[in-house]
């Protein structure tokens, strides 16, 4: 089990994160994932920014609790593998309606060309997910 100090000291550890530190804040980002530590009061929150409205959600106790599991990049990578499930129904279902109602060809290979864009990044984080999660399990 890791703590939230222990989360944000992988995020500012790891590379591949993007720095967006502020005033008496420290921040990284990474697949839709951003960590924050306020200096003043110590507080960690972690968000999702990739979710659909709102720009920063607060994760879900579910989302939390893996990456008090598993650390920083597990988590970041299984909240960015939900968001891209998220956004593949959506433009499933937008796909289905498009066929069953205007059926405007230009649309349809639009959101098409959509699930093809978003299945490949799928694919992507999901073979750096196994790759680490088999190491993970290997220790």
């Amino acid at each position: 089990m890791y703590t939230l100090e222990d989360i944000m000291q992988q995020a500012t550890e790891d590379e591949y994160a993007t720095i967006v530190d502020g005033n008496n804040i420290i921040s990284r980002l990474l697949y839709g994932c951003k960590i924050s530590k306020d200096l003043i009061t110590g507080k960690i929150e972690i968000l999702n920014t990739a979710k659909g409205g709102e720009w920063y959600s607060k994760l879900t106790t579910a989302e939390l609790n893996y990456f008090f599991e598993f650390g920083w990049r597990i988590g970041v990578y299984e909240l960015s593998l939900s968001n891209y499930r998220t956004k593949l129904d959506r433009v499933e279902r937008l796909i289905k309606a498009e066929i069953n109602g205007r059926r405007n060809p230009k649309q349809i290979i639009s959101l098409k060309a959509s699930r093809e864009n978003i299945m490949n990044r799928y694919a992507k984080i999901k073979q750096k997910y196994n790759q680490i999660k088999s190491k993970h399990y290997d220790h």
